[in-house]
This record gives structure tokens, C-alpha cells and sequence, in this order.
């Protein structure tokens, strides 16, 4: 066998050993540490009709939005709101209630489209925020939150 050859497999079998715990791993464990995943209990439903505004629904508890403690301290409260004829805002805050700092993003999903709302860093006993606003096709959509944590 050339010497040639011999360097390009062993280059290619190198090269290879580089990147095969890139193609196996998911996007999201490259951009997050995940130390806790849950979903919150704040599920909206948005019925778009063309003819009026869009109906929002929710199903909250008495205690109100964000009494609930998520992966340790974390509180989310997700908020809706009418933009126009087939618009709706979703808002969702943050409130950090551990004494760490926190950096991540959460979760939508409409449908089966998985949307990843950054909030960017958080500190102790602080709150952020992000907005998005959700371009809908009449009929039903149901929305659901989930949390992902980062380092």
C-alpha cells in the first residue's frame, strides 16, 4: 500500500472519529446543558375564525398564573393576546426564585411546530421576558409551554 494512501485513510478515519458524536447528538444538547426539562401547566387554546377576532381560552388555577415552582424555583407564567384577525401574541415571564443565575430558552409548540423562545440570561429573584407573535390559519391550535434549563 502507497504511503500516500495509508495517510489519507488514517486522515479520513481521524476525521471521522471527530465527528461522529456531532451527527449522533441532538442540536439542543450543543446549546444547552440540559439539567431539567418539564412542561408547564398553562395550555392555551386559540380558535382563529375569519369573519371576527380570535378567541383565546385557558385553563388557570385560582392561585393564578406562576404560583407553580419548575425545575427547582423557575416560575413561568405564559400570557396571550389579540394582535389582529389572525395574530396572537403569545408572551411568556420568567421569574428566577433560586439564587443562580439562569440561562436558557423555552419552549412552544403550535401543532407540531416546536418553537424555541430565548429569554437570554436571568438572575437571582429577577424576571425576563420574550414575545412572539403566532400568524395562524383559521381553525383550532392548542399551545403548550415547556422549559428547557442551561447552564
Amino acid at each position: 500500500m502507497p504511503p500516500t494512501l495509508r495517510s489519507r485513510i488514517a486522515l479520513l478515519g481521524a476525521a471521522a472519529c471527530l465527528f461522529l458524536p456531532v451527527i449522533w447528538s441532538s442540536p439542543r444538547g450543543l446549546t444547552h446543558l440540559l439539567t431539567c426539562q418539564q412542561k408547564t401547566q398553562t395550555p392555551f387554546s386559540i380558535f382563529i375564525n375569519q369573519k371576527s377576532q380570535p378567541v383565546l381560552t385557558t385553563s388557570l388555577t385560582q392561585s393564578g398564573p406562576g404560583d407553580s415552582s419548575l425545575c427547582g424555583g423557575l416560575a413561568v407564567d405564559l400570557r396571550a393576546s389579540v394582535k389582529g384577525a389572525s395574530t396572537v401574541t403569545m408572551t411568556v415571564f420568567l421569574r428566577n426564585r433560586t439564587v443562580h443565575p439562569w440561562r436558557g430558552t423555552i419552549d412552544m409548540t403550535v401543532g407540531n411546530l416546536v418553537l424555541p423562545l430565548p429569554l437570554g440570561r436571568i438572575g437571582p429573584g429577577k424576571t425576563g421576558s420574550t414575545s412572539e407573535d403566532l400568524h395562524l390559519l383559521p381553525g383550532a391550535h392548542d399551545l403548550e409551554g415547556a422549559l428547557l434549563l442551561g447552564p
